[in-house]
């Protein structure tokens, strides 16, 4: 199996592939972070703005697929930091430097980007994010998540043993 453009070492049908598809959702804000990356990778609009805040999805779709260059070939994606943005939480911030590569020169794209959970979903919002982030000291820089095994989907079986689908038991 193919690798996940997000860089997370986990195979794209386990990693973003689910989220991208709509089978499940983002569990925190880098999960979205990452999957955002991966639809850039796969110039998939529709993910990007389905993945808007809502009171910006109108202005996304009026840039249109323009922001999805066909000549960026997207590279890498380093996660820099991380603020808030794990479950409980409402909003959250993830830095990261995007590689890629136009018209033959490499680049890299800095962001500090915003995610707001509405209606119990992880979303961007463009109009909070900031270029370049604010810079953090490697001290405050939080671990990045990194899953020890494929993410459960809310059609799956519940790994807890119960032989229920795992979003009628332990999903939260």
């Amino acid at each position: 199996m193919k690798d996940c453009p997000c860089g997370s070492n986990f195979p794209f049908t386990d990693c973003c592939g689910p989220l991208i598809r709509g089978a499940s959702f983002p569990d925190t804000a880098e999960d979205l972070m990452r999957s955002r990356y991966t639809a850039f990778a796969q110039k998939n609009w529709e993910y990007l703005v389905l993945t808007s805040h809502p009171e910006e999805k109108k202005a996304m779709a009026k840039l249109g697929p323009a922001l999805v260059e066909d000549g960026v070939d997207w590279k890498k994606l380093e996660i820099t930091g991380t603020r808030a943005g794990c479950r409980e939480d409402s909003e959250g911030q993830v830095d990261f430097i995007a590689y890629y590569i136009k018209d033959g020169t490499e680049q890299t794209m800095r962001e500090s980007s915003r995610f707001y959970k509405v209606n119990g979903r992880w979303v961007y919002s463009r109009k909070d994010s900031t270029l370049p982030p604010t810079p953090v000291s490697p001290q405050a820089k939080p671990k990045t998540f990194v899953r020890d095994e494929a993410k459960v989907g809310r059609n799956d079986p519940c790994p807890c043993g119960s032989g229920k689908k795992y979003k009628k038991c332990c999903h939260h």
